[in-house]
């Protein structure tokens, strides 16, 4: 199954770790996810990895959150650009 890293830069470290919490439900339709990653210099910079059954299907929830989702990654100060590295097994 192929694998994903999502790297982002957030305004709250914390807030975005509570969010986690929301966004794994939100997505396990399409993806399980592996872990969560903060940087260790102190920086907003946080990624996560997820599991991605059919990358169609994760691409088409990735650009458009449900309308209650996006509000909820607004609330957790997640900044829109992100990058996405798949992992080829």
């Amino acid at each position: 199954m192929p694998q994903i890293i999502v790297t982002a830069a957030v305004n709250d470290v914390e807030e975005w770790l509570k969010f986690k919490a929301e966004m794994v439900p939100a997505m396990s339709a399409v993806a399980s996810d592996g872990a969560s990653y903060v940087a260790m210099n102190g920086s907003n910079q946080v990624a996560s990895t997820w599991d991605v059954p059919d990358m169609e299907a994760f691409r088409t929830v990735q650009s458009s959150f449900p309308a209650e989702l996006a509000a909820a990654a607004e609330r957790a100060g997640m900044i829109s650009s992100t990058m996405v590295v798949y992992i080829k097994k």
